[in-house]
């Protein structure tokens, strides 16, 4: 019975975390989507304006290669993605320990809406239509979810440090709200990884 109540009032408790912190955070949060989807715009305008010269190229050289070798789906690149998205979420956590250091998890943001459209668009760029089908059912909408779980993700670990400060507790275990979002993090970068090799699809990694 204890352990029942202890899981209900975990999760009852990250449910009111999320609510509490989209009310309190909602600018933070419009500002952070804006800034997340406007390196995504400015990444696809890079890509689709640059000449495809050897600078662009060189910078996504290890994209390319992978994308060329069509082992994206491959457990390589599903481990390369995933230590990628856990060094994301350790910056986050070190960004919420300080409500001063919003303005870095922004660019963090930013960044990794950058690095999304230029390799979306990227895609297009060097390989036309045909991974059009792909690009879109697989890369898009997961890549856009594990935007949308980071940028909470940070929200509402900000909210837990901010209360601890202010009451001496947080709401709830930080540390299982880590790992829960990890957890997550490794369920979508999966899903992504097997709906890859279903289609054969060949999408550019990115970090």
């Amino acid at each position: 019975m204890i352990k029942s109540y202890k899981s209900r009032s975990l999760f009852s408790t990250l449910k009111f975390s999320f609510g509490d912190a989209v009310r309190k955070n909602r600018w933070k949060l419009i500002f952070s989507i804006f800034i997340a989807v406007a390196g995504i715009v400015f990444g696809v305008v890079i890509a689709t304006k640059a000449d495809l010269n050897d600078a662009l190229k060189t910078l996504q050289d290890i994209s390319i290669k992978n994308f060329q070798n069509g082992i994206v789906g491959s457990a390589g690149e599903f481990f390369a993605r995933f230590f990628s998205l856990l060094f994301n979420v350790f910056l986050l956590v070190l960004f919420s320990f300080s409500s001063y250091m919003f303005p870095l998890a922004e660019i963090l943001f930013a960044y990794r809406g950058y690095l999304f459209g230029v390799n979306f668009a990227l895609i297009f760029v060097f390989y036309g239509f045909g991974s059009a089908i792909t690009a879109i059912a697989v890369i898009l909408p997961v890549q856009l979810i594990i935007m949308f779980v980071l940028i909470m993700f940070y929200l509402i670990l900000l909210k837990m440090n901010s209360d601890n400060k202010r009451f001496g507790c947080s709401e709830g275990n930080r540390f299982v709200f880590v790992i829960l979002v990890v957890i997550l993090l490794l369920f979508l970068d999966l899903v992504e990884t097997l709906l890859l090799l279903l289609l054969n699809g060949r999408v550019i990694l990115v970090i």
